[in-house]
């Protein structure tokens, strides 16, 4: 294909978008765009981060109510469907010990996945497991970046 293809963003659904902008702010999301439906029906709030990938989240106000969902960790990988979103860190360690002196977050032990990376899960406002990787391997297919 003569079209260059890179990843531009990645939507979650919220219930409420401040509670989520605050939580997505400890990894460098900054809110860029907030757009609020007349009726109050809808908050799409588009989150950049430094590189320019945008975190969307849409907050319908008919779910705010809802109670957070039980997912397993990783967001039901047994089930068909998008999981979650990885977060890449040089330090894996280091990440997991800031994120444990903030308080207030639920996350996973490391683990040494399958495919040769260091992970763990931390959980957001809505119970969306985000994983935090530490990818040092080198997985460019030559001729296709």
């Amino acid at each position: 294909m003569g079209q260059r293809f890179a990843v531009h963003h990645f939507t979650v659904s919220v219930r409420d978008v401040d509670d989520s902008t605050a939580f997505y702010g400890i990894f460098g999301f900054r809110l860029a765009l907030r757009w609020d439906a007349p009726d109050n029906s809808l908050v799409i709030a588009h989150l950049a981060d430094e590189s320019g990938f945008i975190l969307e989240m849409f907050s319908y106000h008919e779910n705010g109510g809802l109670p957070r969902p039980e997912l397993d960790i990783g967001n039901n990988l047994h089930e068909l469907g998008v999981k979650h979103i990885a977060l890449r860190v040089a330090d894996v360690r280091a990440a997991r010990a800031e994120l444990l002196s903030i308080g207030h977050v639920e996350l996973t032990e490391i683990q040494r996945g399958r495919t040769g990376v260091e992970y763990f899960f931390v959980s957001d406002p809505d119970g969306n497991w985000v994983e935090i990787v530490q990818d040092d391997r080198s997985l460019l297919v030559v001729g296709h970046l």
